[in-house]
């Protein structure tokens, strides 16, 4: 009886080591956790993108969801990583469609600065060119615009011009010149006193950046060197005389503006 009963302890043992003798005869596949978790035993499947089910040494069976999983090892093959992070497509660049060559209208507001008479001075204009783009490199418009140099003496004068430009690069930001010359125009204003009024030579070269580089409405900022001619006559509030000034403004002008 004795003999009967350490018979079937033996069987059972043997049984219940038989699974763990098998995986020790293949080879092992360890799993790594993200949490710092290691299992080793036998992939028994493994769905990409879903879960894997590993049988374990001790003969379990134990299932993980991939985004669990920092590595896997497997006996005889590489060792293969799962991405920590799923993947993200990068975004994709918007692509170049300035419109090098046509008809260009462009928009700018600016501001005046420099001095007379040893004062600081500070001025506003508006300009609007429209022309045309032949190349990248070189276009030709016309403008019009409106530039108060002096708001308390009331000097505005009205600038006609012939404009040059072009982009020296074929990017989002690119770099251009910009070119003016014409007659700025000066009228009579009687709120400030103004009897006589005369203009002159406009000239102004500008160096800047277009932002942006879509078919439709770009950025524009600059900086340059404005010079105006202008003559006025005004009769004194007070003691009734008439005082002339012939004027040269040299002003650095800063402008931003939209082209489309």
């Amino acid at each position: 009886m004795n003999t009967l009963n350490t018979a079937a302890r033996a069987v059972l043992i043997l049984l219940l080591l038989f699974p763990a003798c098998l995986l020790a005869q293949s080879d092992v596949d360890v799993i790594y956790l993200k949490n710092g978790s290691t299992f080793e035993g036998k992939i028994l499947e493994y769905q990409q993108g879903s879960t894997l089910r590993l049988q374990l040494r001790s003969g379990g069976e134990i299932e993980f969801r991939e985004e669990e999983i920092r590595r896997i090892e497997q006996g005889w093959e590489p060792e293969a990583e799962v991405e920590d992070i799923p993947r993200i497509e990068p975004e994709k660049k918007k692509a170049y469609a300035f419109k090098e060559k046509g008809m260009y209208n462009a928009t700018y507001f600016s501001t005046l600065s420099g001095s007379a008479n040893g004062v600081f001075q500070l001025g506003l204009g508006i300009h609007n060119v429209t022309g045309y783009q032949f190349h990248r490199l070189f276009g030709l418009g016309a403008g019009f615009g409106v530039d108060t140099y002096s708001f308390d003496e009331g000097e505005t004068l009205y600038p006609v011009f012939a404009e040059a430009r072009g982009y020296l690069s074929r990017k989002r930001v690119a770099p251009y010149y910009s070119g003016n010359l014409g007659y700025g125009f000066a009228f009579k204003n009687r709120d400030e006193l103004i009897n006589k009024a005369e203009g002159g030579i406009f000239f102004r070269a500008a160096l800047g950046l277009r932002l942006g580089a879509d078919e439709g409405t770009n950025v524009l900022v600059d900086l340059g060197y404005q010079y105006q001619e202008a003559y006025f006559e005004r009769r004194t509030p007070f003691q009734n005389e008439i005082e002339e000034k012939r004027l040269e403004f040299n002003r650095i002008v800063i402008r931003i503006g939209l082209i489309f």
